[in-house]
This record gives structure tokens, sequence and C-alpha cells, in this order.
């Protein structure tokens, strides 16, 4: 690594002013959270502006982070190691103006469909910050019109890879960068609209920090960079403290890997010594020939976001909580990949269930401190056609129908976490712009009852969703994982139900169910449908509020058969049905002892392929479809 990045401690040179410490904090907060306005403001397309799936980010001349607002952690948990390979590659030929581009995972980059640039910032001469934007891309190049291409064998086979380049040199667009990236994507206007969005946001960034050092001087900068990553790193190591030493372990298991394999276990170890914290999958199996590894930037991510999770949210999420974890995996395998595998979709898969490992694991050292499992990627449709008249290609990623997130100690789940990649950071497009813009007629988007885990607290509501092609057949580029093995429930609580992906005949109400790999076609006599799984709950169910089950009941989110069988809450009939006290005090005690007799398990389930959602939904006529072999 060449000198441009030195991410260890610098002497400080002075102990910084309380206020203006907190001045310059909040300024840059402020310009992070600026930089991600104006992107999002400015894109063209829904997925960067309306589905946020984006993340603007501040360092340091070392690469060491400093601020951050509103991003995706699976981003910002790895970003600097993107800052890393561009300083190595460019050494001495960085300059005022220049912004780099890339996309390439095996350059420090997450997976290929995000696209990242940087750009130094210079004061009096002198390289003080770096100023790092990372977007999910509507479109790479893929054989099909997607951007995380599950069926791609290597990276050859995900589209187009741009390891570090210059897009701006000295102030100047560079044209033939530009119209080279552009050539090799679908929806050529909005990935330019949405590629100088981006720039926009990087140059914004750039001139509000270049204020900030003529304000204050470059020495005071230096000195708060230092001072700030301290001071994360003294809270963050008191909460590592405050967890008991150990090796904690942690199961997951991923629903399908090639040739008909299913349940992959993800096994991590973590090991927990005073103030640091060091997470190893220890058992992963070989990378796959589908594009769901991790490249290392996601591995470093993915093992470190649970642990960043348990901290105290105003601590700055900075360097200094960054460098109290360490993460590690056999290279080679499915969580550390070598080139050329393909990471297409390793954001997500396997992402989400490397970070369910480390949660499991971190729930028998500090379950108070653990939130339960998330919904994973799934139910998450990309659709695209060509416009009848016009012939204009589009393309519209639907975030609507995916999964609800885990339940913490004192807080009920949220629904449409839709994956632990981005922990509530994405957002949907309305029902209203996606009709108004697209060939798309949506049906159903509603909470699915019982679809969460129980317990003290509940898991975040799964959800409903259909929608039906107006205009033609409509192309769908669809992968998924966690539907057959759900979100796990934490200290007692009960996981979440899973859920499903479906085709539907419209006249005969046949539906054919699909696999983890989808690359299909959706008629204008078939309807499109899912229903997600809802998050883990957290807690022994019993303490739960006696009132606070019958209004759960009340309001749909689960039946009086569920009530009465987890809680022991016995209710009447009618829509606003009363408790029968006896009969619940009764049932409850009964619960109370089992428990006392069988113990409570740290996590549900303790099995691989728990969910019976599937068989519990099909009906007569319905096909289930397989993901086919591959010849090896």
């Amino acid at each position: 690594m060449s000198q441009a990045i030195n991410v260890a401690r610098r002497e400080s040179p002075a102990k910084a002013d309380p206020i203006r410490f907190s001045v310059i904090m909040n300024r840059l907060n402020s310009i992070a959270l600026e930089m991600s306005v104006a992107l999002g403001n400015t894109a063209f397309s829904e997925l960067l502006s309306l589905t946020n799936d984006f993340s603007c980010c501040i360092y340091d001349a070392d690469g060491r982070q400093l601020a951050v607002m509103d991003a995706l952690p699976i981003h910002t948990n790895s970003m600097h190691l993107f800052l890393e390979t561009v300083a190595d590659y460019f050494e001495d030929d960085l300059h005022p103006g220049d912004i780099v581009l890339c996309n390439d995972p095996y350059s420090g980059n997450t997976h290929n469909g995000d696209l990242s640039t940087a750009a130094p910032v210079f004061a009096d001469g002198e390289h003080v910050f770096w100023v790092a934007v990372k977007a999910h891309q509507l479109d790479v190049g893929a054989p099909v019109p997607h951007s995380s291409f599950g069926g791609a064998e290597d990276i050859w086979q995900e589209g187009l890879t741009i390891p570090p380049v210059k897009i701006y040199e000295r102030g100047a667009a560079r044209r033939d960068v530009i119209d080279f990236y552009l050539a090799n994507v679908r929806y050529r206007e909005r990935l330019h609209g949405d590629l100088k969005a981006q720039v926009g946001a990087t140059l914004i960034g750039v001139r509000k920090l270049e204020e900030i050092c003529r304000r204050y001087g470059n020495d005071v900068i230096r000195s708060f960079a230092d001072e700030v990553i301290e001071y994360a790193a003294m809270r963050t190591a008191a909460a590592m403290r405050s967890i008991p030493d150990g090796v904690y372990r942690g199961d997951a298991w991923f629903d399908e890997g090639e040739n008909g394999a299913t349940d992959l276990r993800l096994g991590c170890e973590v090991r927990i010594e005073g103030e640091a914290i060091h997470v190893d999958f220890v058992d992963c199996p070989d990378q796959l020939r589908r594009g769901v590894n991790a490249s290392y930037a996601v591995l470093q991510a993915a093992g470190g976001i649970p642990v960043v999770m348990m901290i105290e949210p105003d601590i700055p999420h900075n360097e200094g909580c960054l460098r109290r974890v360490t993460v590690t995996a056999r290279e080679g395998s499915m969580c550390n990949a070598s080139f050329p595998a393909s990471t297409s979709l390793g954001t997500v898969l396997p992402g989400d269930v490397m970070q369910e490992a480390v949660g499991r694991a971190l729930v028998d050292a500090a379950p108070e401190l653990t939130q339960a499992g998330n919904a994973r990627w799934a139910n998450i449709p990309m659709f695209s056609g060509v416009r009848s008249g016009s012939g204009e290609v589009w393309g519209h990623q639907i975030l609507n129908s995916g999964g609800g997130g885990g339940a913490a100690q004192g807080c009920d789940g949220w629904p449409l976490i839709t994956t632990s990649a981005a922990w509530g950071s994405l957002r949907t497009a309305s029902v209203e712009h996606t009709e108004l813009v697209y060939p798309l007629s949506i049906k159903e988007w509603e909470i699915e009852p019982e679809s969460m885990g129980l317990g003290a607290q509940i898991g975040g509501p799964g959800v409903r969703f259909s929608l039906e092609p107006l205009h033609g057949a409509v192309d769908v580029v669809y992968d998924s994982d966690g539907q057959r093995n759900p979100p796990f429930g934490v200290g007692g609580a009960t996981p979440g139900a899973g859920g499903g992906t479906y085709v539907e005949d419209r006249h005969t109400g046949r539906r054919r169910f699909l696999g983890a790999e989808v690359h299909d076609r959706v008629l204008p006599s078939e309807r499109w449908g899912s229903v997600s799984t809802g998050g883990g709950g957290h807690g022994n169910p019993l303490d739960r509020p006696v009132e606070q089950v019958r209004r759960d009941v009340r309001d749909g989110l689960y039946g009086a058969a569920r009530a009465r069988e987890v809680y022991g809450v016995v209710l009447g009939e009618g829509p606003d049905p009363e408790v029968r006290e006896q009969a619940s005090e009764e049932t409850r005690g009964a619960i109370a002892r089992r428990n006392r007799a069988d113990g409570v398990p740290h996590t549900l389930p303790a099995r691989p392929g728990a969910s019976t959602w599937l068989r519990d939904n099909l009906r007569p006529g319905d096909d289930v479809e397989r993901r086919p072999a591959r010849d090896t």
C-alpha cells in the first residue's frame, strides 16, 4: 500500500477545543447529508432518486472515515478499501479536479453493480480530504437487464468491469471514458443522468470541504480528524469491554447453492477480547459458479456491521468504530471469493446470511444488545421491457415487496427492512409513480398477517405484493435467499414465517412458484405475486403485555389462535375481542412451566430449511420451479 493512505494513528498536535470540535463534526455530517440530498434530487433513475441506493462519505487524506449520513452500511463499512486501491493506482498522479471512477470488485469495491467515485480535496496545495460516493446502478451491461446477475458464472458474465480510471482530470470531464461507459450499458440516458448526479454530489463535497479548510486551516482539520476518530474509538472500546470475553459460534444457512444443493451452512466464530472483536467465517463453502459470492469488501462490511449495530447510535461511525473489528475468511470461499469468481450479488447474497451468522453468535455474547434476524434479499424483482409505440427500453426494480426487520430489546421490528445490507436506508417508489411511468399495474401491497416472529417484541411484518403487465409481456430477473431459512428469533421468540414468489395465471389461478435464480417473462395473462417474510421476534413471549397482544390481534397482525399458542392469551370473539382472563392465566402458566422444563433457546430456528411457508401455501395444480443444475 502506498504512503497516500496510512491508517496508523498519527500524534495529534493538540487537543481540540470542544466547541470547535462539535462544530466541525456536525459540519462534516451536514456536508455528507447535503451530498446525499443533491444526488437523490438530481438522479434520473428511481433506484437512486426514490429508493436511496447510494452512500456519500468523507475521509481524511489517510483514507480514514470521518463522516457518513443516511448511507448503506454495506457501502460505508468497506469504502476505505476502494480508496486504498485508488491511492495505490495513481500514487502521486492525483490533482485538484480529479475524480476517479471504479466498479471492480477486485479493486476494493463491493460488487460490479456499485459504481464508486472518489475525489481528493486539496487546500494550499496539500491533500487534506477524500470525498467518496457509491451508487448502485440500474444496469451494468450484463447478459440480462440487471446490475446484479445471479446467473453469472464468472466476473466476465457480470457485465462491464471498470478498474480505477479518471473520469475527470484536473477539472475537465473525460468524454472518452464517459462515452465508453455509456456505450456498454442499457438505459443510456437515465444512467448518464445518474452519473452526472453522482459527479455533482462528489463536486459538492469537494467544494464544501475546501471551504472548511479555508476557514479553519489544514492543521486544525488534521487535529480534528485525529480527535474525532479517537473519540469514537474510546466510546466503542468502552462498549466492547461491556461484552463478556469469549469465543461465540453462529451458524446460518444459505437457501440454494448449485447443482441442487440447498441449505449451505455459513458458520462464524466471534472472538471478543477486551476492546477488540475478531470475526472469522470458519465454515464457508467453496466459491460458487454463481454470482452469490462475497468480495473482500463485502466480507469486511458484512462481518463488521452486526458489531457496529450493537453500539450507541450517537457514537460517530468513523474509523474509530471500524478498527475495533477485524474480519477474516478463507480465500477462495463463498465468503471471500478469489478472481475470477462472480460477486455480482455479493452485497446481499451472501452478505445478508453472513450478517445473520454473526448476529446469531453475538446473541450468545450479549442478547440485550443484539437484534433478531432481518429478512434477507428476496421478493425484489427487476422488470424491463420495450414501450409500445416509441420502442424505448425501460427497466424498474421493485423494492416494495421486501421483508421485515428483526425486533430488538424494547422495540418491535420495522416493515420493509428489505436487506441487512441497508438496515432500513433503502426506500420504495410509490405505487402512483410506478404506475404513471411504467406499463405496470400494482394490484396488492399490504401487510401480511402472521408473517413475523413473535416474542416480547415482534418482528416487522412482511408484505403481500402483486402486479400485472399492462402492454405486452415484461422480462423479469429475480434472485432470492432466506425463503427456506427465515429470520431467527431471540430468547424464546419465534422466527419469521418465510415466504415465496410466484407467477399466477389470471384465468386458471394456477401458480408456478419460483426458485432462487430466475430470468423469466411475465405474460399479459399472468400476475407476478410475492409474500415476504417478517423479521424475527425478540425476548420471552410471556413478557409481552397481555393488552398489547389483544391489540395486535385486533389490528390483524396475527390471529387469536397464534395469540393463544405463543402468548397464552385467550380472546373472545368479534373485531375488538376481550381478554378471557382466567383462561389466559391458566394457559400462560402452562407455557411458563413448559419453558422452565425445556429451557428457552437463544435463537430459533436451530436447524436449516425450517420454513414451512411454501408447503403450507401450495394449492392443487401449483408448480414449484427449481434452478437448473449446471455442468461442472
